[in-house]
């Protein structure tokens, strides 16, 4: 159906199987995606579906909820919390089911013969059912093929963005949120910004974005240096991460979220790609 985006540790004296390694249980990150997003169930399609936690400190108990489709930036919101995306894993697995059902013997072949040779599969997805079944009664969730998620439509099996649908974090007093390329944008306190937003084009050249992220941080407006970096990041090349990955990093230092500076390093082997840029940098 899916599987879990990190694979969790057996009780002490309990073993797994099949037995996981330790590169299986580290955090995850889809390609294309910021920090911020964090995911908790992968689709196999290359798509991931995560919180959207743009600010770990204020240490709210739930959020919204995304999926990162792996193959270009942006998320897709699919639910206001966790209960309700992993309702959308399961009906996406009941979508997926019913567009390729289980097929049915032959008119030109022996139903015994087939049966037998394909119970397997008849098995295999009775078993499936049963635990989407079991899986909805303990969530307390009723996922349904038809069933549409604020935020995105269906299209076959394939999840569409609303792109008339914004995605609230609901600041707290003294804070803002400020929408970026990615889809998430920064949410911190509203002194950690500087007066005007960054202005980041669709190709951007490096070196200016670098100078003007690094006048931010100096001036103590670590958000508006993250903005810029994250929206640099989408909309240029994806050689240009390891030059913005220091600045990055000392933006999340600097609002107090060191996690996110460690999780640009899952980040890393995305992005050793060949540059394409006619200067070296």
């Amino acid at each position: 159906m899916f599987d879990l985006a990190t694979i969790p540790r057996p009780p002490e004296g309990c073993d797994s199987y099949p037995e996981s390694t330790n590169q299986d249980r580290q955090p995850s990150l889809p390609h294309f995606a910021t920090p911020e997003f964090v995911s908790f169930g992968s689709l196999g399609d290359g798509g991931d579906v995560g919180r959207l936690v743009p600010a770990p400190e204020l240490g709210r108990p739930d959020h919204p909820v995304a999926l990162a489709n792996g193959h270009q930036p942006g998320v897709t919101l699919i639910g206001a919390d966790t209960r309700t995306g992993l309702e959308f894993m399961l009906s996406w697995a009941l979508r997926r089911w019913r567009a390729d059902p289980v097929p049915e013997p032959p008119a030109w072949r022996d139903a015994d013969v087939w049966l037998a040779q394909n119970r397997w599969r008849i098995d295999a997805r009775a078993k499936d059912r049963s635990l989407v079944d079991r899986l909805a009664a303990e969530l307390g969730v009723r996922p349904d093929p038809d069933r549409i998620f604020p935020g995105s439509s269906w299209e076959r099996t394939t999840v569409r963005k609303d792109t008339e649908f914004d995605i609230v974090f609901d600041p707290p007093e003294g804070w803002r949120h400020e929408p970026g390329a990615d889809g998430i944008g920064v949410h911190a306190p509203a002194d950690a910004y500087a007066d005007r937003r960054p202005v980041v084009a669709d190709h951007p050249l490096l070196e200016p974005e670098l100078v003007a992220a690094s006048c931010s941080l100096d001036a103590g407006h670590p958000a508006t240096a993250l903005l810029a970096l994250k929206d640099t990041f989408v909309n240029g090349p994806s050689c240009y991460f390891a030059d913005l990955k220091p600045l990055w990093k000392r933006a999340y230092r600097d609002l107090g979220r060191p996690e996110y500076a460690d999780r640009l390093d899952l980040m890393t082997p995305y992005y050793q790609v060949p540059c394409p840029c006619p200067t070296p940098h």
